[in-house]
């Protein structure tokens, strides 16, 4: 019979083991690879659980933040949730992500991040699904901007402390995450073999605004991938779509996340007619929506404070179900709340049934797609495990003005 136990990584003596599981499930597959998690596993906070003794799966996090309206409140970012053959059909992943979470909880995270390897798992834990992204494939030739004048500098992997401080630095609105360890940051974008940053500094040097780029296994004409851009003020980010013009005559598509600035198709030309005629190439310019991010309220009055100012003055009771009690007393915001929205927003515990308020039942996974702006109220309604009165549904739509949330890191 195994022995199964949890415990915290040991950076000197279970990387080896990490390294194993990644490699086994795919997650690496040579050794350059490989020796970007010396730079991933070396902060942050890594949940071990081994079988007979030996790590067989882990779950990494990262202290991080979100901007929440004007606000910006601390976050845990899952970073990497990895099981290895033999460690499946433990609950291994769920149990130790959920030990994560209660530790941030405890430190006073406001809620907790992540990237979906598929929508359905971390369900359980109390995550709902981020909004929509749209991702574009275009020919970088056909963006109808100016080349810039001035020549970018060029960036690598030796620069990852610089190009981390101009992200943490950016341009940021409603829903953009920053994780916090640069180093982080490095294990990253290290993952790309032949992958390459171009930017721009200051008068004074410092870098303001950067693109990094990887054109994965084909380097000289493209799909190239967009991973990362920075920029301080929306006119950056345009010299830095022009800097992407000025590759086409060697690349001849690049794959993006459309910016939160701008609506991309306006700038590009005859984006119809070249989606038509590129269609089945490996070329081919196309935009898709997708939702790849998931999010979970873990201090519900942090969240409510942030949100003073995006609504009209109402409030109500929310009784709320919270499958993270299941790991732990106190654990989650299971129960029921007075929710107050407007200039004085916030949230306090309450009794059930006893403020004479109006009653929304949610689970926190719908609660957090509600309060981040994902979808209105109503809509909650009819896919997510939210219940109320139509007139206090039609009273939230009416309530709440939270703009879509937009994430702007890759992680």
């Amino acid at each position: 019979m195994s022995n199964d136990e949890i415990r915290q990584f040991v950076y000197e003596d279970d990387l080896d083991d990490v390294k194993r599981i990644w490699k086994e499930v795919g997650w690496v597959d040579d050794e350059h690879g490989a020796q970007q998690l010396d730079h991933f596993f070396a902060t942050g906070e890594t949940l071990l659980a081994t079988v007979n003794g030996k790590p067989e799966c882990s779950v990494h996090t990262v202290s991080a933040d979100m901007q929440i309206h004007e606000s910006v409140i601390s976050a845990l970012a899952v970073t990497a949730v990895t099981t290895s053959h033999l460690g499946r059909g433990r609950a291994f992943a769920q149990r130790l992500t959920a030990q994560q979470l209660i530790r941030a909880q405890r430190e006073g995270c406001g809620l907790s991040v992540l990237g979906m390897f598929d929508q359905g798992f971390y369900d359980k834990l109390g995550f709902g699904t981020g909004s929509y992204e749209r991702e574009f494939v275009i020919d970088p030739g056909t963006l109808m901007v100016p080349v810039p004048r001035r020549t970018a500098i060029r960036l690598t992997v030796a620069d990852y402390e610089e190009m981390h401080d101009c992200l943490m630095k950016r341009c940021r609105q409603h829903g953009s995450v920053s994780l916090h360890p640069a180093r982080v940051y490095r294990g990253d974008i290290g993952f790309g073999e032949n992958a390459f940053g171009l930017g721009y500094r200051d008068q004074d040097g410092v870098l303001t605004h950067f693109v990094w780029l990887d054109p994965g296994e084909t380097p000289e004409h493209g799909p190239y991938a967009l991973r990362f851009v920075a920029y301080r003020v929306p006119e950056q980010l345009l010299e830095l779509l022009g800097l992407l013009k000025s590759l086409a005559d060697q690349i001849y598509s690049i794959s993006l996340i459309e910016p939160p600035d701008l609506q991309l198709q306006i700038l590009l030309e005859r984006p119809l007619r070249n989606a038509d005629i590129s269609r089945g190439s490996k070329h081919a310019s196309n935009t898709r929506s997708l939702a790849w991010w998931q999010a979970r309220i873990l201090d519900l009055p942090i969240c409510l404070r942030a949100l003073a100012g995006t609504s009209d003055e109402f409030a109500f009771t929310a009784v709320i179900t919270d499958p993270l009690t299941e790991y732990g007393d106190g654990a989650g915001i299971a129960g029921s709340w007075r929710m107050q929205l407007g200039p004085s927003a916030g949230a306090e515990r309450c009794k059930a049934g006893v403020t004479g308020l109006p009653v929304l039942r949610a689970s926190v996974n719908a609660m957090t797609r509600l309060l981040l702006g994902v979808g209105t109220a109503s809509n909650l309604a009819l896919t997510d495990h939210i219940e109320g009165s139509k007139d206090l549904l039609k009273n939230l739509d009416r309530a709440l003005h939270v703009r879509s949330p937009v994430v702007g890191w890759d992680f």
